[in-house]
């Protein structure tokens, strides 16, 4: 037999080259099977998951007033409906004239001005908007 054949016989037992299976093929080990002789299951951990993403309230392309009181309104009825959390998503203002946010100072300071509703509120996750929104925390009603 020639030395080519010889290598290819010896050879673990893989796919061939071009019929590879997934990098997990061979990370299962078979002595950690669900039919474990000592009866202790084998436990795999949860992946992390972030928390979910709090129901929203756009403002974007609003006037100040009519923002304003879409953000009041909702807000209310969010804390009526039990939810702690609510992303308001006031955007970064490049649309408005200037490049200067509008909407997103006044939100801030309609916030701070209303304690019996709003209990806090922070800047939003750079993944829920970052300078374009906040996360407002309600005060359950």
């Amino acid at each position: 037999m020639s030395p080519r054949r010889q290598r290819r016989d010896d050879a673990p037992e893989h796919p061939q080259k071009g019929k590879r299976r997934s990098i997990r093929h061979g990370a299962m080990d078979p002595a950690l099977d669900d039919d474990d002789p000592d009866g202790e299951a084998l436990v795999i951990p949860e992946p992390r998951r972030e928390p979910p993403r709090p129901p929203e309230i756009l403002l974007r392309k609003l006037k100040l007033v009519e923002a304003l009181e879409r953000l009041e309104s909702q807000l209310r009825a969010h804390a009526l409906h039990g939810q702690l959390e609510v992303l308001v998503i006031h955007g970064k203002g490049q649309g408005s004239i200037g490049g200067i946010s509008v909407l997103g100072p006044e939100v801030r300071l309609w916030c701070d001005r209303h304690p019996a509703l709003v209990m806090t509120w922070s800047e939003a996750p750079l993944r829920w908007g970052g300078a374009g929104a906040i996360v407002v925390r309600l005060r359950p009603q």
